[in-house]
């Protein structure tokens, strides 16, 4: 029995929602607290600011406390340049492929974003690693906890994780929602929405597919650097990872080139202004 209808109907849903989510919120990354982006430009967690700001809450000694402080004080800036490299580099890929950047122009964006977000997580296993042998078990223990009651807290917000997650896997503008929300404004002529509408059916559930298995498997990633699993091994499923982000990339780049032959270059430039508009 063939699946795929049912499953595009499903992965549309989800998906459209978060679109329209993202397009009725003034959601953005500037507004992102330091906690928010540092999970957003990174799968690893996010250790030392939960054990800085709960340093009572896990009863650490003094000298737990001068290992923390001393971490914070040589890491710290080194992280928020990296986390603010990476959102720059971001706001900068949306710009750019909207002004035309070819694919070559492209990969050399994605390199320098691929290549900090490496850096970041390189850094988290380092902290998530010395945390581990400055804690005791018990402190650890309860160190998870805390973590895991507040991902379930954040998780409630009025789906802002789904918002963040469909904006991190791939930085590129999403050019299919505006012709979803807006054909009307647009007015696509019949044979116009037909060679988009087949675009878009014949990529969604792949497109789909690959957003799935990126959230999976970094959350996978998370879990299992919690449990000390080989930097080697965490890499190279990160390598894995950025291969799925690379093709989703890709992906947006082919929307994009499409979707500028089919349209007149009056209805592309509504759909950049809409895509500004969002930002």
């Amino acid at each position: 029995m063939n699946k795929s209808p049912v499953i595009f109907t499903l992965r549309n849903s989800f998906i459209f929602s978060v679109l329209l989510s993202i397009s009725s919120t003034s959601w953005s990354q500037q507004n992102m607290t330091m906690m928010q982006k540092a999970q957003y430009t990174s799968p690893m967690p996010s250790l030392m600011m939960l054990v800085q700001n709960n340093a009572d809450v896990l009863e650490l000694d003094n000298e737990q406390l001068d290992t923390v402080r001393e971490w914070r004080h040589r890491n710290h800036m080194v992280s928020k340049t990296l986390m603010k490299e990476i959102l720059d580099l971001e706001a900068e890929i949306k710009t750019d492929v909207l002004d035309g950047y070819s694919e070559d122009e492209m990969e050399e964006m994605k390199q320098k974003l691929l290549e900090a977000r490496g850096k970041l997580i390189d850094l988290k296993y380092q902290c998530i690693s010395t945390m581990q042998k400055t804690l005791d078990k018990d402190q650890w223990q309860k160190l998870m906890e805390i973590r895991d009651k507040q991902m379930r807290i954040t998780s409630n917000k009025s789906g802002t994780n789904e918002i963040q997650a469909f904006l991190r896997v791939s930085p590129m503008p999403k050019f299919m929602a505006v012709i979803l929300m807006h054909s009307a404004e647009l007015k696509l002529t019949p044979e116009q929405h037909k060679a988009l509408e087949n675009w878009r059916l014949k990529n969604m559930n792949h497109w789909a597919s690959l957003f799935d298995q990126v959230l999976t498997e970094e959350k996978a990633i998370t879990e299992d650097s919690l449990m000390m699993k080989s930097s080697d091994e965490l890499m190279k499923r990160f390598e894995d990872v950025i291969e799925k982000r690379r093709e989703m990339a890709q992906m947006s780049l082919a929307c994009r080139d499409n979707m500028r032959k089919v349209l007149s270059e009056q209805q592309w430039q509504q759909v950049v202004t809409k895509l500004n508009s969002y930002r």
